[in-house]
């Protein structure tokens, strides 16, 4: 099959390969069945349809599915569970009654590759002499350090990204090769769960054939490691090294957070079980919103031995006060990269961030290799971490024995000052290898020891409130196994920032993983923001199974609210007016109660600004306890136009649309049920009889307009701050929260919302 750069512009997600370009549409794009917006952890996400992520212990059994739906593993105690049609709620009853560790959706993460101009500029960050027109010395100082090493074959990278072209003749030489492997004969030899995984694999086709298909992957990879003194091309920060090809990204730029995850989770397997000498992960994509499965894929990592080297973004944002994941992962196993450029400025387009932001490195017009037999020059934070890899690789083989601790810390202590990133990333300063190297100490390359396993450390999962009205009896907290010790005093509530008294309350277990506290009704009579904390640390909360003290904390908010909701009228001109300008709204409601029976519309109204996007989630037939409604939803202008509606979301009964704005107005939400769809908004009872029964509707809206082309499924591409958590619990639909007193999670009325 011929190989080649088929790479496409791609319209961005909520995380994506950071190196810069125009952003476009992709004329294939992610089609509409694969995916669906889901609101969850306070915000709308775009995931693949009816597939989840399912945590449990490392060594566990795989989590027993319902007939028709399939789990596979993702390593490390990770699964992708497929449960076609099956609802939000639904699938977050079953994962209480399971007793996961955690679950989540599978979020679509998508990578855009293409180059800037090409240039054939010499490798200005790695030896800046001023031949590009910046400052001479502006640069990395990577050829003072090969005075001391050039690197080692027996230190391996995990490129997890587009995949590597493992031909191209500056690579070849230095790809990873899995030694317990024979090419080609079908069998799993060394027994790791992945057949003729010779150069990695590819985690987005699932096949043995990690090839580049875009050329990102490609290039980040050539500055890690393209082969140097080889009279060839270029010169990767190591002239030697292995590259591990961990492909998650397709062809068009887009895969799943699963995806990502089993990539991560097989590079931490090769290290911990087989010996691979696996010192760090190149991870050159990222955006807004936290995946906790993927943190935990990060940490475990880390705790194996791997360092987790992340792009900043390319958003020209603050990390500080807009997360970009994985770099904003809290660990010190990661290290976060901005950009500079050749005249020691922070690059225009570079995320910083003075607590979040670790280290920066050279990413603008950086020349490097790309699929067949090319080379190109890019720009991007994606562009700036392969140096902090390269480096991290470049010092394992100077001292085969340094640690995480040791690699990281002397990478940022020996960062070299530049004025134009005070303030900017928390070390002040640009990656310097020679001293890095020297920091590091000196020592013939040679194969380490396996790192031991690292026993998992018991410790705060969640804290999850149930929103309602005021006068919440009681609330749920969660462990990752089964704890002692856990008591009254180590809990503490806050009202707006006042501390609550938890007198006359009680905390209770039935099995030492899910604690309840309960008696809460007095302490929240109030509305406002409440904050319930878990302080584990020096709590003498201690792992049943090991002894293990827990070393962290967790908290959770909700918002309580006493108004209740009137009856939605049935036309635009008594609709009920919902949400502020952003942010999120719970709200429950019946068809069929008011004069017009089973031709009863209930008409809701919202001001959106040009760009923004709403969406309407509605949960009836889902809903535990069910519901006898059919929905239907339809968006009407302030003139009465229609301007979208919904039928059935996949394979319920229950609608969801998302839509955008063209521009500023009022806009208008019909509910109704099936059967009555051709009403008039401007008529109340112009229908016909239709379906009756509760329902409940999150509406949502996007925090502020998205740019041009920058979406899909109408959810902004980065930056979505997280909705508002205003949850108004109607009269109406009350009795369908009965049926859930045993879901320790947050439901959100049938929806969870982790925070």
């Amino acid at each position: 099959m011929p190989r080649g750069n088929t790479s496409k512009r791609v319209r961005r997600s909520r995380l994506m390969a950071e190196h810069l370009e125009p952003r476009r549409l992709l004329a294939a794009d992610l089609t509409a069945a694969a995916t669906r917006s889901v609101l969850w952890n306070g915000e709308a996400v775009t995931a693949r349809a009816d597939s989840w992520i399912v945590t449990t212990d490392r060594g566990a059994a795989a989590p027993t599915v319902r007939a028709g739906w399939a789990a596979s593993s993702l390593g490390e105690g990770f699964y992708a569970v497929r449960a076609p049609g099956v609802s939000p709620v639904a699938f977050v009853a079953w994962a209480t009654a399971a007793g996961v560790r955690g679950y989540e959706p599978d979020r679509i993460i998508t990578a855009s590759a293409l180059p800037s101009d090409p240039s054939l500029g010499a490798l200005w960050g790695m030896n800046n002499t001023g031949q590009t027109g910046g400052v001479a010395d502006a640069d990395i100082d990577a050829a003072e350090a090969w005075d001391v090493t050039t690197g080692s074959r027996s230190v391996v990278v995990a490129v997890v990204d587009t995949g590597i072209d493992y031909n191209h003749p500056d690579l070849a030489a230095n790809m990873w090769r899995n030694p317990r492997e024979v090419a080609g004969d079908r069998v799993d030899n060394d027994g790791n769960g992945f057949v003729d995984d010779v150069y990695g694999w590819d985690f987005a086709n699932n096949d043995a054939d990690p090839f580049d298909d875009n050329s990102h992957g490609t290039h980040v990879s050539g500055t890690i490691g393209a082969v140097g003194n080889n009279a060839v091309g270029v010169a990767g920060v190591n002239w030697q090294v292995s590259l591990m090809a961990l492909k998650f990204l397709g062809a068009n730029g887009s895969g799943s957070t699963s995806a990502a995850i089993a990539s991560l989770n097989y590079a931490t397997m090769m290290r911990r079980t087989y010996g691979v000498n696996v010192v760090a992960s190149n991870n050159s994509w990222g955006g807004g919103g936290a995946s906790t499965a993927l943190t935990n894929a990060v940490v475990a990592g880390g705790n194996a031995g791997i360092i987790c080297v992340a792009a900043a973004g390319n958003e020209a944002a603050n990390n500080d006060v807009i997360a970009s994941y994985p770099a904003n992962v809290a660990s010190d196993a990661v290290i976060s990269v901005a950009a500079t450029d050749s005249s020691n400025r922070l690059a225009s387009f570079s995320n910083y961030g003075a607590t979040t932001v670790d280290v920066a490195a050279p990413g603008v017009s950086v020349l490097s290799t790309t699929p067949g037999n090319s080379y190109s020059s890019y720009s991007g934070t994606s562009m700036a971490a392969p140096h902090v890899s390269g480096l991290v690789a470049l010092m394992a083989a100077a001292n085969p024995q340094a640690t995480v601790a040791q690699i990281r810390s002397a990478i940022l202590s020996t960062a070299v000052p530049v004025s134009g990133l005070a303030g900017k990333v928390a070390s002040g300063g640009l990656i310097n290898a020679a001293a890095a190297v020297a920091a590091i100490g000196g020592g013939s390359p040679t194969p380490p020891t396996p790192p031991p396993a690292v026993a998992p450390v018991a410790d705060v999962v969640d804290v999850s409130p149930d929103p309602r009205t005021t006068a919440v009896p009681a609330v749920g907290g969660q462990f990752d196994r089964g704890v002692s010790g856990v008591d009254l005093a180590d809990f503490r509530l806050t009202r707006d920032g006042t501390a609550v008294s938890l007198a006359g309350v009680s905390v209770t277990t039935t099995d030492n993983v899910r604690w309840t506290v309960s008696g809460l009704t007095a302490a929240t009579t109030s509305t406002g923001t409440y904050v319930l904390t878990i302080s584990a640390s020096g709590s003498g909360i201690v792992a049943i199974d090991t002894g293990t003290a827990l070393v962290a904390s967790a908290s959770d908010t909700w918002l309580t609210q006493a108004a209740t909701l009137v009856d939605a009228g049935d036309t635009i001109a008594t609709a009920a007016a919902i949400l502020p300008s952003s942010g999120g709204l719970s709200l429950s409601g019946r068809i069929g109660d008011g004069s017009y029976a089973a031709r009863d519309v209930d008409m809701y109204k919202v001001t959106l600004a040009a760009g923004q996007s709403l969406t309407v989630d509605i949960s009836a037939r889902t809903l535990a306890g069910g519901s006898t409604l059919d929905s239907f939803v339809r968006v009407f202008s302030a003139a009465g136009k229609l301007l979208a509606w919904n039928d059935d979301d996949a394979s319920t009964y229950d609608s969801f649309l998302t839509y955008r704005a063209v521009s500023a107005g009022t806009y208008f939400i019909g509910v109704s049920g099936y059967g009555n769809s051709g009403y008039s908004p401007t008529r109340a009872g112009s229908g016909r009889n239709g379906s009756t029964g509760v329902y409940q509707v999150i509406f949502s809206v996007s925090a502020a307009a998205a740019s041009s082309g920058a979406q899909i499924a109408g959810v902004r591409d980065s930056g979505l701050t997280r909705l508002a958590a205003d949850a108004a619990f109607a009269a109406y639909g009350a009795n369908w929260l009965a049926a859930l007193p045993d879901l320790d999670t947050e439901t959100g009325r049938g929806r969870r919302v982790i925070r």
